[in-house]
């Protein structure tokens, strides 16, 4: 997997300097310049929610002629980029930096768009306007994106992004594997007066649906200190997570210590694609404590995606 992630391209290398600063998102296409049939990268802000299979991205070209990319199969993959953990931003941005994503609903993400430039696309100016239909972008910028390219005589080939096998040699880059899998979304409130610090939660599942021992939990790390109005020290957000399987019974433990503000804790449960059904996940018991012990009361929210 990490030469998988190491091969991937300049796509990777290009998104990775817009998302420098914890909570940043850009909208921007590399390159600016392409011919009829080059592959283009694009960033389409920060989502947790775009999917290639619901985003519309519509090309004019200088002649006035549209392509729509989804209809064509133009549309080859939308995945989301993280920034380093060691990064500078991640660390020492300033709150409204640092909180921004978290207010949509999500950690803070740069949300990648690849798509092939059609064959037959005049040469000069054209316009993408592309709509992911979601709305938890963090970039502030309202949709459909509107973004120049100019095209340029040639002929373009579309790019694999090879990546090394130990046993085939090279293969073509599967964007699949950066693109989420299934998953239920557990969510606590947004970043009012409820700070928690200890939680334990049971999640039901259809166990002849999806084994146990094929469910993840992911719990984003959050990086927020402070308030608008006072910088805070870090640590305030620290959370420890331990989550084990009882059965068809999905058990998930948190404990904070110092106390963490609801909108900064999130839990994933993944699973592998392709199931035979739906797995209905059903949040059975949620019990929460502040840090002193005192009982919470909260209504998390159990979403599924696939």
């Amino acid at each position: 997997m990490n030469a998988f992630l190491n091969k991937i391209g300049s796509i990777l290398l290009l998104a990775i300097i817009l998302i420098f600063i914890n909570g940043c998102t850009a909208v921007s296409s590399f390159p600016t310049i392409a011919r009829p049939g080059d592959t283009v990268a694009l960033m389409i802000g920060g989502s947790e929610k775009a999917r290639k299979s619901t985003i519309e991205v519509i090309l004019t070209d200088e002649n006035s002629q549209q392509w729509n990319l989804q209809e064509l199969g133009k549309v080859r993959s939308v995945f989301n980029l993280r920034a380093d953990a060691k990064a500078e931003g991640m660390h020492y941005s300033s709150y409204l930096e640092s909180f921004i994503s978290w207010s949509e609903g999500h950690e803070p993400v740069q949300t990648v768009l690849v798509i092939d430039v059609p064959d037959g696309v005049a040469n000069g100016t054209a316009t993408l306007s592309i709509n992911p239909y979601v709305d938890d972008d963090s970039s502030g910028i309202s949709t459909p994106y509107n973004m120049q390219l100019d095209i340029i005589p040639g002929v373009g080939a579309s790019d694999d992004f090879k990546r090394k096998d130990n046993t085939s040699g090279q293969l073509p880059v599967k964007f699949s594997k950066l693109e989420p899998a299934p998953y239920a979304k557990i969510s606590l409130g947004s970043s009012g007066a409820n700070t928690i610090g200890a939680l334990s939660m049971v999640v039901d599942f259809d166990q002849t649906v999806v084994l146990p021992e094929d469910l993840n939990v992911y719990v984003p790390e959050s990086n927020v200190r402070g308030s608008f109005t006072q910088t805070g020290s870090f640590g305030e957000n620290q959370r420890m997570v331990y989550w084990h399987q009882d059965g068809d019974k999905l058990m998930i433990d948190v404990v904070a210590p110092q106390g963490i503000k609801a909108a900064f804790l999130m839990m994933y449960i993944v699973h592998p694609v392709d199931l035979s059904g739906n797995p209905n996940f059903t949040l059975l018991q949620t019990d929460a404590y502040d840090v002193n012990g005192s009982p919470l009361i909260l209504n998390p929210l159990l979403e599924y995606y696939q």
